[in-house]
């Protein structure tokens, strides 16, 4: 009996001892790679039960742009292409990443979808760690966090800069080398960034997010992730002629004075191009702030959120009959629940249809959804996926009465009094029921939207028109930005 206890306690000790040797192993190759290299060793101790090793072979797509994230990637062998898309929807190469380097930790520090897609260029092995677990390790392990958000910071910086045209033709290295003079800053819908009539103390460069451009009470421009602002002041050292505000929440990489000037000694060529691409914008500015007509538009294109898409349902009255609903019918026939309302918003002559925007950032849908049931599609298109428990958020979030709570069974009528009202309607009936039910044992109502027939070939709205006189058409054709 003894010989045989002490068999187990050496087998035991050996099993202890071989566990032990493997730990250290992992913690040695954690440890080996770049982005980790200054995390303590304690904090990586506790990384080494989250990590799942995985193999892809060369040429896979490992997640796309705009797609809710699971995963932080480890990269132990092989390369990973990183792209983003351009504002015309261009793919633009980022940069390409192997051993040693993370990818997908964005979704780590606020984000709410990937703001890049990730291809294997070769076959790659990865270490796989749920994004949920690793924000709660975040919560305590400051040397690990302070490291990610490092990489975070300088990929978003260096994205961004790939994409601004002013600093597109730089080496690499200089990029590098304006991405330290930079500082990241994030601010609140609604929030001005910079006010008419001060003094500019810094250049900035818009991240992500959309702002408009405001002189007096007239709206004179808009400007979108890759445009950059602040500049004009600090070249003629005049006050700010403009007040630029947040209509989305921005993120931007801001510049101080004294680095943006020694910056344009340096390189004097981008002085020049900057000067050259200022005075187009002030003459720009000047034209619409005296086109009224034109200033009024961007003033509505903004407040009904006609900009926060790509595209928008425009309808030709003259080739609709005064009378006709085919398009509506057609909706509520394919999907059991009519998604959109004719006689939104006229601009132009065109009847710019009542129905989700499509909104490409700061989408309050996204945010409000406690599920992450609310993504984008290829197309661009926001769709509700079968983890919507019908809780309502997302109505009450969204700001332009895009999305119903409807049955999650059953075939929705049209409303004579939601076509005669719109979104009037909607709010009133909406209002008679409770947003937020008491969780029931089987979930009985869905949040329901456009997205512009998402699993379809076709639009059922645009196919049913036999006139042609709705058409899903680029924001810019009928606001020209």
């Amino acid at each position: 009996m003894g010989k045989r206890n002490t068999f187990i306690e050496t087998q035991t000790a050996l099993h202890t001892e071989q566990q032990r040797t493997q730990r250290a192993a992992r913690l040695a190759a954690l440890r080996a790679l770049d982005c980790l290299h200054n995390v303590p060793n304690a904090e990586l101790d506790r990384l080494i039960d989250l990590c799942l090793l995985r193999a892809f072979p060369p040429h896979e797509r490992l997640f796309q742009e705009r797609e809710p994230g699971t995963f932080l990637y480890l990269l132990m062998a092989g390369s990973v292409r990183l792209t983003a898309s351009a504002r015309n929807g261009r793919e633009v190469p980022l940069n390409t990443i192997s051993h040693g380097d993370c990818f997908g930790e964005g979704l780590l520090f606020g984000d709410y979808f990937q703001r890049v897609a990730a291809y294997t260029e070769t076959v790659c092995f990865t270490l796989q760690l749920p994004l949920d677990d690793v924000r709660r390790l975040l919560r305590t392990a400051p040397g690990l966090h302070g490291a990610l958000r490092q990489i975070h910071t300088e990929r978003l910086a260096a994205a961004t800069l790939a994409r601004v045209p002013l600093f597109s033709n730089l080496e690499p290295l200089e990029r590098a080398t304006v991405i330290t003079l930079l500082k990241f800053e994030s601010y609140p819908r609604g929030t001005p960034v910079i006010q008419e009539g001060q003094q500019g103390h810094s250049f900035y460069i818009i991240e992500s997010g959309q702002m408009v451009v405001e002189r007096g009470d007239q709206t004179i421009a808009t400007l979108d992730a890759g445009d950059f602002f602040g500049e004009i002041s600090l070249l003629s050292d005049q006050p700010h002629n403009a007040t630029i505000r947040a209509v989305t929440p921005v993120e931007i990489l801001e510049m101080p004075a004294a680095e943006f000037r020694a910056l344009l000694e340096q390189r004097p060529n981008l002085g020049e191009r900057l000067q050259e691409t200022s005075e187009q914008r002030r003459a720009a500015a000047q034209s619409v702030h005296r086109d009224h007509d034109r200033s009024r538009l961007l003033t509505q294109a903004v407040q009904r959120g006609l900009l926060r898409g790509r595209y928008l349902l425009a309808r030709n009255p003259e080739l609709c009959a005064p009378d006709c609903r085919i398009c509506e019918t057609a909706c509520s026939t394919r999907h059991g629940n009519q998604r959109l309302h004719l006689n939104g918003v006229d601009v132009g002559g065109y009847d710019i249809v009542d129905t989700c925007r499509q909104c490409q950032v700061g989408a309050e849908c996204v945010e409000a959804c406690p599920e992450d049931a609310i993504v984008w599609n290829e197309k661009g298109a926001l769709f509700i996926n079968d983890r919507c428990t019908g809780c309502g958020a997302c109505v009450e979030a969204c700001p332009y009465d895009a999305v119903d709570r409807v049955p999650r069974n059953g075939h929705i009528l049209p409303d004579p009094l939601a076509q005669l009202l719109g979104p009037a309607w909607r709010r009133v009936r909406r209002s008679l029921e409770p947003i937020i039910p008491l969780e029931p044992m089987h979930h009985t109502h869905r949040a329901d939207k456009c997205d512009l027939c998402h699993g379809y070939d076709d639009m059922a709205c645009v196919s049913a028109c036999s006139t042609g006189a709705l058409q899903l058409v680029p924001v810019e054709a009928i606001v020209p930005l």
